[in-house]
């Protein structure tokens, strides 16, 4: 690739859009992006890509044979069957290229190298290098990068980092999230382009969780939990992620669920992370008992019937549900799914979650009580994420391909 031009001091991310909101001028380009998506799904022969894109049979050869010649999508030869021919099936060409996805994770970074279907290549973790200044924390993620982009089985032709917010999106810079001071006011799209010379997306941690999520189900509307140390929530309306006037939506965990709650590091109090985030679980369990241990370990006490470990993931979860009624009433969804870390312990935060919602959800119908609630098994969702803004910039044809 050619070495970029300098960039401003703030310069603006690439544009990235949901699929669905773009101008009808863009329809050939909104053509392609949906043939790659319907191709990512399953294979299928021209006619039934015609048919599910509403195109013509001489449109649908232009946007195929493009699609041939830039090397995303093969075509198999034709198969004879006991009368005539089967449709050559058309699929996704999952060696073309690869994209980097990258989860800037507060004690550890993880980066992975996604292939066009979105499947994990490689995966590398790292010590984030937290507490040792903006240098060293930038350092540490441009030497991972570059590592993976020289192990790289296929060139990588984008990069998309999913960051603990607020950030801003269209800046492509990290803003100030309370529990990683190293990040602040980073400028992160501008280095990364430069020092990787690839075109890089910003996205906030639960957003790009949601993304992901995306992929795995029908529905339109739905909200995603995503439970770390910080807690982030995804809002996906009509299968576009909603970001708000500024770009900061989905900061649940700076709710205030307790006025009088002890101070957090975003100059509030009360904020529902310092009372379900996983940190917070680990906390309240050390002030009941005097005992520090993982939250692994709490939650193995837990499931034995321990009072104290039942106590701190009731509390929690009692906190996600107040946080959850707000929600439900605001937005009313499909789904709640609660994804990341600390989801892999809902079975223990789930029964006071829901009886908060069938108790305090606004009543019309029962809708609360009947609301559905999903737990994402994929431990890490973050990444993968990130992979998937790239991967959309690739398929509307943002990214120009080697």
């Amino acid at each position: 690739m050619k070495k970029t031009e300098s960039l401003n001091k703030t310069p603006p991310q690439p544009a990235l859009d949901s699929l669905s909101g773009h101008r009808p001028t863009d329809a050939r380009r909104l053509n392609r992006a949906k043939a790659l998506e319907l191709l990512r799904v399953m294979p299928r022969s021209r006619a039934e890509l015609a048919r599910a894109l509403g195109l013509s049979k001489p449109a649908l050869g232009d946007l195929v044979g493009d699609l041939i010649e830039l090397g995303l999508v093969l075509e198999a030869a034709p198969t004879s069957i006991q009368r005539g021919r089967r449709p050559a099936p058309l699929r996704i060409n999952p060696r073309r290229f690869c994209v980097m996805g990258i989860d800037l994770g507060v004690d550890t970074y993880e980066l992975g190298l996604y292939n066009p279907l979105g499947q994990p290549l490689q995966i590398l973790q790292t010590p984030s290098g937290v507490g040792k200044g903006a240098e060293v924390v930038y350092s540490r993620l441009l030497e991972a990068a570059q590592h993976l982009i020289e192990q790289a089985p296929v060139p990588v032709v984008a990069v998309g980092v999913a960051s603990p917010g607020p950030i801003s999106f269209e800046r492509g810079q990290i803003l100030t999230p309370p529990h990683f001071p190293d990040l602040h006011n980073m400028y992160l799209v501008e280095r990364l382009q430069r020092d990787l010379d690839r075109p890089t997306y910003l996205e906030h941690d639960s957003a790009a969780a949601a993304r992901r999520f995306l992929r795995s189900t029908s529905a339109e509307n739905f909200i995603y939990i995503l439970l770390q140390q910080g807690i982030g929530a995804g809002i996906v309306i009509k299968r576009q992620v909603y970001r708000g006037h500024h770009g900061f939506a989905g900061e649940l965990g700076h709710m205030s669920v307790n006025m009088d709650g002890e101070p957090c590091p975003c100059g509030n109090r009360g904020c529902l992370e310092n009372v379900a985030g996983t940190t917070a679980i680990e906390f309240r369990y050390l002030r009941l008992t005097k005992q520090s241990l993982p939250l692994s370990t709490i939650a193995e006490l837990a499931h034995a019937g321990n009072p104290q470990a039942l106590l701190s993931f009731e509390q929690a979860g009692q906190a996600l549900g107040w946080a959850a009624v707000n929600l439900v009433n605001l937005f009313d969804p499909e789904l709640l799914v609660l994804g990341g870390p600390g989801a892999a312990y809902a079975d223990l935060l789930i029964p006071s979650l829901r009886h908060h919602l069938n108790t305090h959800a606004y009543p019309y119908l029962g809708w609360g009580e009947h609301l559905q609630i999903l737990v994402d098994p994929l431990l890490n969702p973050i990444g993968p994420g990130a992979a998937e803004c790239a991967l959309e910039a690739i398929y509307l044809g943002d990214i120009p391909l080697p």
